[in-house]
């Protein structure tokens, strides 16, 4: 019986050893994501922002910002990838940069890219 388990055991760790945990280094680089300004009415508001998208990881990523007419992938703001989760069956990398003060206006970026598990 021990014999079995063992052979059991070896077999699960060899076929564990194939599977890949996602982690942040499974973030679409910065460079790799794409943006399209967007304009949206909500409420009778006209709201602008950005739609983002990339391929990583035979994965579509998918995201946007609104309120804004900052794309945050401007070399400006520095984006890189701060965190990685995995919520409700979808992989979630949140992305942070640097915050810039121009003409009076603070741009904090942020920008959420999500992808189906």
């Amino acid at each position: 019986m021990n014999y079995k388990f063992a052979v059991g055991m070896l077999a699960a760790c060899v076929l564990a050893g194939g599977a890949h945990a996602a982690d942040i280094k499974d973030c679409p680089a910065p460079g790799t994501i794409k943006s399209e300004a967007f304009q949206e009415t909500i409420q009778g508001n006209t709201v602008d922002g950005f739609k983002y998208t990339a391929k990583s990881g035979g994965k579509e990523w998918t995201g946007q910002t609104g309120a804004t007419k900052d794309d945050y992938l401007a070399a400006k703001y520095e984006l890189q990838a701060e965190t990685f989760n995995v919520v409700n069956g979808k992989l979630r990398c949140d992305y942070g940069g640097k915050t810039l003060v121009e003409n009076g206006e603070t741009a904090v970026p942020n920008l959420r890219l999500t992808a189906p598990q």
